[in-house]
């Protein structure tokens, strides 16, 4: 009688646990999926909250460079603490890897615009007909340079029902590309001339290799303007001419590879500002006051107007002390990332889950 006691008992308990622990995990569902395509392979999480307040799937689209399903980036999951909070909000949500990061198969840096924009499609199509986890609307969630791909697949698409632009571009990405170079000498002490002067060999690298032009004259000029900033650099006064030749022409050559690759060049000349003309649903764009990789002059002024051509209701944020990831920032630097807490500046999450939901 007492060993059934204890049985009973501990069957009890057992129960308990179980149905705690049944409710702790019921109220989001992450799947794992592979999502075959006709070139690659995307693999991804689709969280389902059990508790639904949006019928339209939020899908992440990263920024630049081959990026995980949760978008790290120095160490900060910015994609899955975004998913965590919308699936307390009830929103249901998808984030994939690259093309070859993770579950994903292909070669990110040998795709292009239209390649990136074609997964994305393919994302789509596999919700639009899936027997179990089935959408008929979709909001698209791109962060920065995922902004252009979310922005070009919105246009051609009327299940798209609305756009959320993370940090995202909206002149060419040459005039970013430009923009950070100039930035890089920011407070240094050297002459202004020099500066433009670097500036001009990497838009005419760039050019050449956009337009398969023989570059080697292109890298000629780049390595010497690289040599003639390097050499006025006040770090620099006790560094050997041999040794700056040596690294003015290892990063000419560097930069030749890096600008050929299909998965910069693709997006160098494309006008986003058009694509946002051309939308015709609902756009929440996201600004951060300390953001140095697209400053908010003049990419919110561009969008703005065209925008306003369009034919979009759009709401604009920017958050004061935020950089790109959405952090609170002192600087806003590049060198600053790494120091900052794993956090998003207050209120962020709710404008973007209050936005999908109103």
């Amino acid at each position: 009688m007492k060993n059934l006691t204890l049985i009973i008992g501990y069957a009890i308990w057992l129960l308990l646990m179980l149905s705690n622990s049944s409710v702790t995990h019921s109220a989001t569902t992450e799947s794992e999926l592979i999502i075959h395509t006709k070139s690659v392979n995307i693999g991804g999480t689709l969280a389902l909250p059990y508790n639904r307040s949006s019928d339209s799937l939020i899908i992440m689209l990263s920024g630049s460079g081959p990026q995980d399903r949760d978008e790290t980036l120095d160490g900060f999951k910015v994609f899955h603490k975004i998913s965590r909070h919308l699936s307390k909000a009830g929103i249901p949500s998808f984030r994939f890897d690259d093309r070859g990061v993770g579950d994903s198969t292909g070669n990110f840096g040998q795709s292009t615009l239209e390649e990136q924009v074609q997964d994305v499609n393919s994302i789509i199509q596999y919700f639009l007909s899936h027997q179990k986890f089935e959408f008929k609307k979709f909001i698209l969630l791109g962060h920065s340079q995922g902004g252009i791909v979310a922005t070009r697949v919105a246009t051609q698409r009327e299940d798209v029902v609305k756009v959320i632009l993370m940090g995202a571009p909206s002149v060419p990405l040459i005039d970013l590309v430009l923009y950070q170079v100039r930035d890089e000498y920011q407070g240094k002490q050297i002459d202004r001339a020099l500066v433009e002067q670097d500036v001009s060999a990497h838009n005419r690298l760039m050019w050449a290799i956009s337009k398969n032009q023989p570059i080697d004259q292109a890298r000629k000029e780049f390595r010497n303007a690289t040599f003639n900033v390097l050499s006025a650099l006040p770090e620099n006064i006790n560094t050997s001419h041999g040794e700056l030749v040596s690294k003015a022409t290892a990063k000419a050559d560097e930069l030749s590879i890096v600008y050929a690759l299909p998965s910069l060049t693709s997006f160098l000349y494309h006008d986003t500002a058009k694509d946002y003309a051309d939308l015709n649903i609902p756009v929440l764009a996201l600004f951060g006051g300390k953001d140095y990789q697209v400053s908010i002059e003049p990419n919110k002024d561009v969008m703005e107007k065209a925008l306003l051509n369009s034919k979009s209701r759009f709401r604009f944020i920017t958050y004061n002390d935020a950089n790109h990831y959405f952090q609170a920032a002192k600087t806003g630097k590049r060198e600053e990332y790494r120091a900052l807490e794993h956090e998003f500046v207050a209120g962020f999450l709710d404008d973007i889950s209050n936005w999908i939901k109103s």
